[in-house]
């Protein structure tokens, strides 16, 4: 598995001298030009979204997620190794009680189900030598079976419920 390391991001001082966060909207803006080339304006908001849908802020030839920024600028801890999870699922809101601490595995158990998903619901799909929906759920690298059941609806509560006794706070809500 690729586990890449987060940049230490830079000293707080330096950052809420160039930019500004405010935590009731996550925007981060620019305070001030980080050179006389710098193609900033001042009052406008940092960064852009690159192709995963994250803001980046480019800052002293550095690229920084800016989810992670916020958490440091709020808080004045670097989350360094741990993952930043948007509660909300939307990568660009960056509203301070949107963002909490993760592991990997906490931060993966509120995502969609996968693009190939035909039931629309994750750990639920069609049993074709059964005829029947299956549900199960993967608990620390081990898959848990919930069960067949005839009715969609059925294999889904059957999910829910274990994602409830199993991920508690970061399950998915939908």
């Amino acid at each position: 598995m690729n586990k890449r390391k987060n940049l230490p991001l830079p000293p707080l001082e330096k950052l809420k001298e160039y930019l500004d966060y405010n935590p009731d909207t996550g925007v981060i803006i620019w305070k001030k030009k980080t050179s006389v080339k710098a193609r900033i304006k001042i009052g406008q908001e940092a960064g852009s979204v690159n192709g995963k849908g994250y803001r980046i802020i480019h800052f002293k030839n550095k690229d920084y997620l800016a989810h992670r920024l916020a958490y440091y600028m709020y808080h004045g801890i670097d989350p360094l190794e741990k993952m930043l999870d948007h509660e909300n699922l939307n990568k660009q809101d960056n509203w301070i009680k949107n963002l909490r601490l993760a592991t990997r595995p906490e931060n993966g158990r509120n995502r969609g189900p996968n693009k190939n998903n035909t039931s629309g619901v994750t750990g639920v799909y069609w049993h074709k030598t059964a005829q029947k929906w299956q549900a199960q759920i993967m608990v620390n690298g081990k898959t848990k079976y919930l069960g067949l059941y005839i009715n969609k609806e059925d294999a889904i509560q059957a999910r829910k419920e274990a994602e409830k006794k199993y991920f508690g706070k970061f399950r998915r809500k939908d």
